[in-house]
């Protein structure tokens, strides 16, 4: 029997300490990487008014061009009116332009864009309707049910940036978002 310990004793190895991290390693390691991250995250997000502003950009054009087709397909007249902060499309009914407010209109609702985006609207006619002028209530831009639209260039921008979208629509309904 003591042959049997002495065997047992023999083959038992010590433990050594096996190579790895200690926790405060790990726990540097998490840090420097959460720092990293934000700053990732930071750059990834980037100027969150310049991709607003390409997005009013492209809403708009999307939304002209869809009301360009609609006046067509329907025969009906429809218009843009812009001023400082929003815009709003009219059809013209009994001689008079209205606001289109239908909810099956939903996409031609009058539509405020945010903070910090201002427009400038450049007619090809020799005096532009100013756009601050609260009794001004006559479109600017016409779409017309033969296709045709007022030719225009709009500007969308925001102040102190470099940053800035054209829409411009020739006479015979070509819109181009630059």
């Amino acid at each position: 029997c003591e042959q049997a310990l002495v065997g047992l004793r023999m083959t038992v190895t010590p433990v050594t300490r096996q190579g790895g991290f200690t926790l405060l390693e790990l726990m540097v390691v998490l840090v420097i990487m959460g720092v990293l991250m934000t700053f990732v995250g930071l750059n990834v997000g980037g100027d969150r008014q310049a991709e607003q502003l390409e997005r009013e950009a492209r809403r708009l054009a999307a939304l002209l061009q869809l009301a360009s087709e609609e006046a067509v397909i329907r025969s009906e007249e429809l218009a843009i009116r812009f001023t400082e902060d929003r815009y709003e499309f009219l059809i013209l009914e009994n001689g008079q332009w209205l606001q289109i407010g239908d909810e099956s209109e939903r996409p031609f609702h009058p539509h405020e864009f945010p903070d910090g985006i201002e427009l400038d609207l450049e007619l090809e006619e020799e005096l532009p309707p100013s756009l601050d002028s609260e009794e001004n209530t006559a479109p600017q831009v016409f779409l017309l049910s033969s296709g045709e639209i007022t030719p225009f260039t709009l500007t969308l921008f925001v102040p102190d940036t470099e940053k800035q979208y054209l829409i411009k629509a020739t006479l015979l309904g070509h819109l181009e978002l630059e």
